[in-house]
């Protein structure tokens, strides 16, 4: 009788999730942006957000729920309903996080995969009135310096560990400086406040294009196609340099299933809009084009990769 009894509320809640999930969406859906207004994050977001709209016929409402490298955003979204009403838009601080301290969330229970939208390189970048113009210069010059500044987004962020690692690996005297965010990073690295930043490159692409900032090298695992004179890390001799800034999408633990290959159905039709494509590579970046199941196991990768990362670096949150 026990097991009827079991096997009768399973087949009425797959029913109701089933239902649940045909319907969907069937009143506004929102965006849960883990940064700022106006960073990629937020920009891709809204776009996507406007071709969702049209295509299903809802609402699709972004909010920024900006601080603590996507913490309050992340923490916000994991106790929404699991329905697909209410989902997360963070970066690479989602995998980070949890390599660099204690969390009220467990980044990989707590959370659906869902899409990927767009990869950013990161640069190591130098004031073009500097006077140095490839990384064998910045090498002979952080020889003859105590210390050596260097300006990124955040503490906890893909372009501080970059730095890190580089630091370790090279034994060169760089110094983290935390902003707050990419943007008045790239204005103090302008400005010479700081001589050198690492950034991804949808802020750094703007000023490499007007020359007012110099690439030196870039954290991906091949050259770009955009900048393809600039050397990787990993060519200069230095191991591990595949440390992109990533966009994704995530959903609440226990949303259905059919919901989530929708949205990842649907975010790779946005993303491949002809004019969205052109934003996403006028950055420097690539859209994102995983289906459910690759993109779980790309999450499930670069939460290992960014632990061993974070530990071989010795970077503590600050």
């Amino acid at each position: 009788m026990k097991l009827k009894t079991l096997a009768v509320f399973s087949l009425v809640g797959l029913m109701a999730s089933a239902s649940q999930a045909s319907d969907y969406p069937d009143k506004p859906v929102t965006l849960v942006v883990a940064y700022a207004p106006g960073g990629m994050t937020d920009i891709l977001t809204r776009r996507i957000a406007a071709t969702l709209q049209s295509k299903l016929g809802r609402p699709f409402i972004v909010e920024n729920r900006a601080g603590a490298t996507g913490q309050i955003a992340t923490d916000y979204v994991r106790r929404q309903a699991p329905d697909g009403y209410t989902v997360l838009v963070g970066a690479t601080s989602h995998v980070i996080n949890p390599a660099l301290k204690s969390l009220p969330y467990d980044a990989r229970k707590s959370f659906a995969p869902v899409a990927l939208l767009a990869v950013s390189p990161n640069f190591l970048l130098v004031n073009a009135n500097k006077g140095i113009k490839n990384f064998a210069q910045f090498q002979a010059y952080a020889k003859t310096e105590s210390s050596i500044s260097y300006g990124t987004a955040g503490t906890g962020g893909a372009p501080h560990i970059v730095g890190e690692l580089l630091r370790k690996q090279s034994g060169l005297p760089l110094n983290h400086i935390s902003y707050r965010g990419a943007g008045p990073a790239m204005a103090d690295l302008i400005a010479g406040h700081v001589p050198f930043g690492i950034s991804e490159s949808v802020t750094a692409n703007v000023y490499l294009e007007s020359g007012k900032v110099l690439p030196l090298a870039v954290a991906s695992a091949q050259r770009l196609i955009r900048y393809p004179n600039v050397p990787t890390l990993n060519e200069l001799g230095f191991h591990n340099f595949d440390l992109s800034t990533w966009v994704g999408v995530y959903a609440p633990a226990g949303t259905p299933q059919p919901i989530l290959e929708l949205l990842n159905r649907e975010m790779r039709a946005a993303i491949d809009q002809p004019a969205t494509r052109e934003y996403i590579h006028s950055t420097g970046s690539e859209p994102g084009d995983l289906d459910l199941p690759k993109y779980w196991a790309f999450v499930e990768a670069e939460l290992a990769k960014w632990k061993s990362v974070v530990t071989e670096a010795g970077v503590k949150d600050e």
